[in-house]
């Protein structure tokens, strides 16, 4: 069965080879975890403290070492990607340790942030399904 990408392409960039063949090295001995973010709080209750629940989060990553491969931004999750976002600095730092950071571009171009973008790699669902795949392991928020 074959699937056809139903969005502009400026927001559904074709896949990347880049992507895919950085997908396929890794340090021996390390696992590849890809962290799903399709949300800007973390738990259900008071959404202040789900907002910092989630910075912290985000902060501990860097603890997983080698074994944190990729950060997958999706729905509302796309909006700690854009300016202004407190996230920001960390996702800066993170990415400049090499973790590869993907932007869903239909949810940037739904939000009207698809210019607002301050860090990661805009992609589509080929993309964010083939790491899913790829991946060791998939935490998903």
């Amino acid at each position: 069965m074959t699937s056809k990408a139903t969005c502009p392409p400026k927001t559904c960039p074709a896949p990347s080879s880049r992507q895919l063949l950085s997908s396929a090295t890794r340090e021996p001995g390390t696992k590849k975890i890809l962290v799903l973010v399709g949300t800007d709080r973390m738990g259900h209750g008071d959404d202040a403290l789900g907002e910092r629940l989630l910075l912290n989060f985000l902060k501990t990553l860097k603890e997983m070492g080698p074994d944190l491969w990729r950060l997958v931004f999706i729905n509302n999750g796309v909006t700690l990607t854009t300016i202004g976002a407190e996230a920001l600095p960390i996702l800066h730092e993170l990415a400049g340790e090499g973790i590869q950071i993907l932007v869903c571009g239909t949810c940037l171009t739904h939000f009207n942030l698809l210019d607002k973008k301050q860090v990661g790699e805009t992609t589509n669902m080929l993309d964010i399904v083939t790491g899913m795949q790829l991946a060791d392991s998939v935490i998903t928020i």
